[in-house]
């Protein structure tokens, strides 16, 4: 693998600025979701948020001819993809930037390309999450159950965030996504609301910035040397609490939320989950240093062809 260096990761990031503003604008959930996700990394020496977000474009052809390594190469395709096809709702301007992204990196080895990214979104199976939590009418137990589902996934999230691999990171970041959509379902369940995954997104997880966005930043993160287990594993872990007690005081209040309080109420309950998860990173560290060796191979087995990209998702739940 070649090495990667700090110009690469830095035009990596203004590429994904250039996706977001692809239809001609760069819309306030967009600018926040992008903004609370590079707060989240740790950027390269001398970049901050302000300078990534409000500086003048540069020619996109530029921003690629310094993307050179086949790594940066790959996870920069990856993120791009996801950020516009995660939500459903690829626009033509974010395909004709998409199409020439890989038009440019037509000599990177992105084993699987396009057929890997849409296989890890199609999800051969849903998670077990989505079943754990039905429709409860005592109080007491309903919170029992909710706080039970929140504490499994944020574990679960936390283990799956804890491998920063460059390269196979997208697939563990798109299981925190999913997990994420199917644990805010569930509670919606809990209080007798349908499971209608176009409504969640657009009500909480669009107000959240939980979106392609927050999935293509952490990924394209994994090139930054200092992105390192505890980082991810952390943010995993912290964002599915927040997102979980969030999720449970948006459908106890009838989805009477408004965007504002959603953020305000994710952020503290995101601090909550930052110090929860201090309590539980050895158990964490445990479990994913016992899986390493299962997952390494999985990795190789994918990048051989050895196994589809659907078979890898089931063996990797299996092992979590």
């Amino acid at each position: 693998m070649s090495a990667v260096n700090q110009q690469e990761v830095l035009a990596s990031f203004k590429v994904l600025v250039s996706m977001a503003k692809a239809d001609g604008k760069l819309l306030e959930e967009e600018f926040a979701s992008l903004a609370d996700t590079f707060e989240e990394i740790h950027l390269p020496e001398g970049v901050t948020v302000d300078t990534l977000l409000n500086a003048e474009d540069e020619p996109i052809d530029t921003l690629l001819s310094q993307i050179t390594s086949d790594i940066a190469q790959e996870v920069v395709y990856q993120s791009a993809y996801a950020m516009a096809n995660i939500d459903g709702e690829c626009s033509p301007e974010e395909k004709a930037l998409l199409d020439k992204i890989g038009t440019t990196f037509t000599n990177s080895k992105m084993w699987g390309k396009q057929e890997w990214l849409e296989a890890l979104e199609k999800r051969s199976q849903q998670s077990p999450i989505s079943t754990q939590v039905s429709q409860i009418d005592d109080p007491a137990r309903r919170a029992i159950e909710v706080d039970n589902a929140i504490t499994d996934t944020c574990f679960l999230n936390a283990v799956l965030g804890a491998f920063p691999l460059p390269g196979i990171a997208i697939a563990f970041d798109m299981l925190i996504y999913w997990n994420q959509l199917d644990l805010a379902q569930a509670i919606g369940q809990s209080w007798g609301y349908d499971r209608n995954q176009a409504d969640f997104r657009k009500a909480i997880f669009g107000s959240l910035g939980i979106t392609g966005t927050r999935i293509a930043v952490s990924n394209l993160a994994k090139l930054v040397p200092v992105f390192g287990m505890v980082v991810g594993a952390t943010t995993a872990y912290a964002s599915t609490w927040a997102l979980g007690k969030v999720a449970n005081e948006y459908f106890a209040s009838g989805g009477e939320m408004d965007a504002f309080s959603l953020r305000q109420a994710f952020k503290k309950a995101k601090q909550e989950g930052e110090t929860i998860y201090k309590s539980k990173a050895e158990e964490i560290a445990a479990k994913k240093k016992a899986i390493e060796p299962q997952v390494q191979l999985l990795n190789e087995e994918l990048k051989a062809g050895t196994i589809t990209p659907e078979e890898y998702q089931v063996k990797l739940k299996a092992l979590l």
